[in-house]
């Protein structure tokens, strides 16, 4: 297994590479940027942003860890009222970490385009775990759309606003998002379940189609996943043109079976998934890091998107277990590429972070004096 090493002339390009973003929200801009805009002050300048990036991943690691012990993956599974507890408050840690990282680095002087991809690299991860805890607080069940529908929403909105920072150069986050709303829903909604019990997440809210509490959170969330496809191919055709807009199906191939395969699952072999969901939402969930994150690093070298083996081959193999027969093979075939995928995507990583820190010349968690800096239009 070989990770192909990035051109002198790609690295260089990073030298030119400015990063430009607004955020619309009006909870981040009235209230919690102000806010950290405080808090920062009183952290010590040795404090290295990016440590701060990987702290508020490790949150949400842990907990993803405390709720995988409190009933794996069965999405019907009540958590206990300290395991909600614990989700919604580290969910909101992680979000004040993940907005305070960029002024500590402003701050200091740390701003560089590494650790533009330290972020944006984490919230990849961030993203499929906090799309895990979610769907275990909203009992979404495991036998129908439901049980997809927020890894989904959260997946397909975070590809397609990266795609969008490719495609357009800039990444947009509107009034309300799943970034600063959307996370801060996730905390609310975790306490909530905490102080009350999951009882109320099973409350019918229309008895005709018997759309419970739990149901209204699925269908948000997977609302707010398509309203992102919608963002991108309206921006994109705004600023380009219609022709440039249509590229983007395309370009996109390679994300489809990330969210198609585990649908067609449900769908088509809902005992399998019902006995390995993990199995499939873990492969499904790699594969959705493995394209986001390359696409990440293609921002920051200002590369263009090409055909990547391991992508192709993570894609044909995903959508080939649909037709193997057996279900002791298919699991034993969709285990192998699991593991490919976990040395690949650990392989890759390690060897792109090594590659631009020495071109950069900063170490990871360290503050350096000499770092270049990007341009950011949040505050």
């Amino acid at each position: 297994m070989c990770i192909t090493p990035l051109s002198k002339e790609t690295l260089e390009n990073m030298n030119n590479f400015k990063y430009k973003s607004t955020d619309d929200s009006i909870m981040y801009n009235k209230c919690m940027s102000p806010c950290l805009n405080v808090v920062v002050k009183f952290l010590p300048r040795w404090l290295a942003p990016n440590l701060i990036t990987f702290i508020s991943l490790c949150f949400n690691i842990i907990a993803s860890i405390i709720s995988f012990y409190d009933g794996g993956f069965d999405f019907n599974h009540k958590l206990k009222s300290s395991t909600c507890m614990i989700i919604g408050i580290f969910q909101l840690i992680y979000q004040l970490l993940d907005n305070i990282d960029g002024k500590q680095a402003r701050r200091t002087g740390n701003s560089t385009p590494f650790g533009m991809l330290m972020d944006h690299g984490c919230d990849v991860f961030t993203n499929i775990f906090t799309a895990y805890n979610l769907s275990k607080l909203a009992l979404c069940g495991n036998m129908n759309l439901y049980s997809f529908s927020i890894f989904f929403g959260l997946i397909v909105g975070f590809y397609m606003m990266t795609y969008e920072d490719y495609k357009l150069g800039e990444m947009h986050f509107p009034p309300i998002n799943g970034t600063d709303e959307g996370n801060f829903f996730v905390f609310l909604f975790g306490v909530a379940c905490g102080l009350f019990g999951q009882d109320f997440v099973r409350y019918i809210v229309i008895e005709k189609y018997s759309i419970t509490v739990g149901s209204i959170v699925c269908i948000g969330v997977a609302i707010g996943g398509i309203s992102c496809i919608y963002n991108l191919y309206l921006h994109t055709y705004q600023k380009k043109g219609l022709a440039e807009a249509g590229k983007n199906f395309l370009d996109n191939l390679p994300f489809y079976s990330v969210v198609i395969v585990p649908m067609i699952y449900i769908l088509y072999w809902l005992e399998f998934y019902l006995n390995y969901n993990w199995l499939i939402l873990c492969c499904s969930s790699l594969l959705f890091a493995r394209i986001t994150i390359d696409i990440q690093i293609k921002i920051l070298t200002m590369d263009n998107l090409g055909c990547n083996f391991m992508i192709l081959f993570s894609n044909i193999a995903f959508i080939f277990s649909l037709i193997i027969p057996y279900e002791s093979y298919r699991y034993y075939f969709l285990l192998f590429l699991l593991i490919c995928q976990c040395c690949e995507l650990s392989l890759f990583i390690y060897t792109r972070v090594k590659e631009i820190t020495n071109f950069l010349n900063i170490r990871l968690f360290c503050i350096s004096s000499t770092s270049p800096e990007i341009i950011s239009s949040t505050a």
